[in-house]
């Protein structure tokens, strides 16, 4: 999943065409992987072990992911609020592609929120009996909330809902640190609150 030279891998995020379709193809991966390790280390240790070994990886390489994903560089972290306001959106569309669906729920000077009311992830591991599986691809958005939550980025995220717990969306919450000064967003990433969702 990540390259040697400290990109962010090449097969899930550099490939052209459907991203989808390698995400399926890593969803399977993992499935095999759990159903392999399930019936020697049970449910709750077979997710453990391939928690730790999803999370090691990409743990070297957040920094580089969270400047593919959201577009927040290590020469300028403080403008962490403003590259996901810009980017979380569109570029989520983009390198998770159609089989998630993300909806801008509150756009402001100091809140970013998008719901995700599909999940590929979800949606595949609950149809292939194992909705448990789920929970590995949200534990790997702590790699980065982790980071992103340092003083430096002056950003703060909170994912208060997910659909693997059963609630209607992953609200992807992030707003900027208290204090810091609102800088002016571009006119085209404004959006107004969607009604109905909060």
């Amino acid at each position: 999943m990540i390259d040697e030279k400290g990109g962010v891998g090449s097969l899930l995020w550099r490939a052209k065409g459907d991203p989808s379709r390698r995400w399926l193809v890593f969803c399977w991966s993992v499935l095999f992987a759990y159903r392999a390790l399930r019936p020697f280390l049970g449910q709750k240790k077979a997710i453990a072990v391939l928690q730790t070994a999803l999370s090691r990886q990409f743990k070297r390489q957040r920094q580089a992911y969270m400047n593919a994903r959201f577009g927040i560089t290590q020469e300028r972290p403080e403008e962490a609020f403003e590259r996901i306001s810009q980017n979380y959106k569109a570029r989520g569309e983009s390198l998770f592609g159609p089989r998630f669906t993300y909806v801008q729920a509150i756009q402001d000077q100091r809140r970013s929120h998008t719901h995700i009311t599909r999940c590929l992830f979800n949606d595949f591991f609950r149809t292939h009996g194992a909705p448990e599986v789920t929970s590995l691809f949200c534990a790997l958005d702590t790699v980065w909330a982790d980071e992103l939550n340092q003083p430096r980025y002056k950003a703060h995220f909170e994912r208060p809902t997910t659909l693997a717990a059963g609630d209607d969306a992953c609200r992807f919450q992030f707003s900027r640190a208290e204090g810091e000064a609102q800088a002016p967003l571009q006119a085209d990433t404004v959006a107004k609150r969607q009604p109905g969702l909060s």
